[in-house]
């Protein structure tokens, strides 16, 4: 089994960074943040004020189409009558006609 040993970090090479953001990045992304919830909120205003008080569902076709024909139903009369050993014969193997 190899091991390898990487050599230490040096302290004094690094210059120190600071941690925190600076005030004006910190201003610039909650204006940035602020502009899109006002845009989005002026869009949903916009919707709702063009609709003026409409229910939005009643322009889809599954609502509006009332006259929708019945599901066809089953004629009545008696049950059908399973043949299973037909069945059994048609699903085996076919026998090759030579």
């Amino acid at each position: 089994m190899n091991v390898y040993y990487l050599p230490t970090r040096q302290q004094n090479d690094t210059p120190a960074l600071p941690l925190t953001a600076s005030r004006w990045s910190v201003f610039q992304a909650r204006a940035h943040r602020a502009w899109w919830r006002m845009r989005l909120t002026v869009a949903e205003l916009y919707v709702v004020l063009r609709r003026a008080g409409r229910n939005p569902l009643e322009d889809h076709a599954w609502f509006v189409a009332d006259d929708l024909p019945a599901p066809r139903r089953r004629t009545a009369g008696p049950a059908r009558v399973l043949d299973l050993d037909a069945a059994r014969r048609r699903r085996g193997p076919a026998v090759a006609a030579v």
